[in-house]
C-alpha cells in the first residue's frame, strides 16, 4: 500500500516588486522554479485534455527519475496552493481554491487600507 502524500502547510511565493513585471511574468514562473514551472504547465495541460490525472499517469508527463522526484514535489505544492484538489479514485483535478485564497487576502488588505 502506498504512503499517503504529505502536503506542505505553507508555500512561499516570490512576488516581483515591479507591477509591470507581475503582469508580464507567467503565474507558474512566480510560483515555482523554472524546471518546476515546466512540469506544472505539463500537469495542467494534461488535466485540461483528460479532465483529471490519476497517480499512475505521471509516466506520460515526465522523463526519467530526476523529473519523477520533481513531479511529485510540484504536485504536492500545487495541492497545497489550491491549484489542484483530490478527485475520485485518488485522481487530481483543477481547483478554484487558489483564486479563493487570493480573494480572501485581497479582502483583508482592503479592510486594512479602509
Amino acid at each position: 500500500m502506498p504512503r499517503r502524500p504529505k502536503y506542505p502547510p505553507y508555500v512561499n511565493i516570490k512576488i516581483p516588486r515591479d507591477l509591470v513585471e507581475v503582469w508580464e511574468t507567467n503565474l507558474m514562473d512566480m510560483l515555482f522554479t523554472e524546471k518546476e514551472a515546466e512540469i506544472a504547465k505539463r500537469i495542467i495541460k494534461y488535466i485540461k485534455e483528460n479532465e483529471r490525472i490519476y497517480p499512475d499517469e505521471y509516466k506520460q508527463i515526465i522523463n526519467g527519475n530526476v523529473e519523477k522526484v520533481r513531479y511529485f514535489r510540484v504536485l504536492r505544492k500545487m495541492v497545497s496552493l489550491g491549484l489542484l484538489k483530490r478527485g475520485k479514485d485518488s485522481s487530481y483535478i483543477l481547483s478554484e481554491e487558489f483564486a479563493l485564497k487570493l480573494g480572501a487576502m485581497l479582502e483583508k488588505w482592503k479592510a486594512i487600507t479602509g
